[in-house]
């Protein structure tokens, strides 16, 4: 062959050209896709970082006021009614008596009830619709009155364990575990009314019950066993049956 001879370079075929224009330009929209995939992914991971976390829960001061011969109203400090309480006789047994808690007002949101008296049936507690004896569910602990301390266990869950115990005048609220040990910090406190022999001139000394933070959540739980202790508490031993009338 020459030296002159010239080199003869091929073209490309058309497939060819067409082939690695797809390629290129489907690259350019798989890159495309990603950036806008990655800058979306990154947007919602900062919305959702911009997102304010929720206020930590605030304790609660309850005033009991006495509303009428059988409804009491459960009070926040800024006058909101939270607790709706009435109480009304078994007509089939008169000695008999029904504690029915709603939220807010007498039509509001069923919350608890018990019944409770001189009866043969078994006092029971109904919570949200399930009904339970209270012999099941309250018992109590310690024969002195300094360590004694009322159980209310309505299931293994937690927060539905608590352990009332009386400093007079004041009843301390602990949530418990399945042990009846106690658990974390204080999550109620229900200052009675004083003795009728304590009871002095000027205003009525109203009943209180303060939720603390950790409480909040078990809300209807610490009111319901706080009123079912109260109830027991003021209920004639069977060695005191002489004194049952006032």
């Amino acid at each position: 062959m020459s030296s002159n001879s010239r080199t003869v370079r091929r073209k490309p075929r058309l497939s060819s050209v067409s082939r690695s224009t797809n390629l290129s330009t489907s690259s350019s929209i798989t890159v495309a896709e990603t950036a806008r995939s990655s800058a979306d992914v990154r947007a919602s991971t900062s919305e959702k970082k911009a997102k304010p976390l929720p206020p930590p829960p605030k304790s609660l001061l309850f005033r009991f006021h006495q509303q009428g011969f059988n409804t009491m109203v459960l009070y926040a400090a800024d006058s909101t009614a939270h607790y709706h309480v009435t109480v009304c006789m078994n007509c089939f047994i008169p000695s008999s008596f029904i504690t029915v808690v709603r939220r807010q007002h007498e039509r509001g949101e069923f919350v608890s009830s018990f019944e409770m008296g001189i009866s043969t049936q078994r006092a029971t507690v109904n919570v949200r619709g399930m009904e339970k004896p209270l012999d099941t569910i309250l018992s109590r602990t310690g024969r002195k009155s300094d360590d004694r301390i009322w159980q209310w266990r309505w299931d293994d869950e937690p927060g539905h364990i608590l352990g009332w115990h009386r400093d007079t005048p004041v009843r301390y609220c602990y949530a418990l575990d399945k042990a009846g040990s106690p658990i974390g910090p204080i999550v109620a406190a229900f200052v009675v009314s004083p003795p009728a022999a304590e009871v002095r001139e000027g205003p009525p000394h109203r009943p209180t019950l303060k939720i603390f933070p950790d409480g909040v959540h078990i809300m209807d739980h610490i009111v319901t066993s706080a009123l079912v202790v109260e109830r027991k508490r003021l209920t004639p031993s069977p060695m005191a049956m002489n004194s049952i009338f006032n």
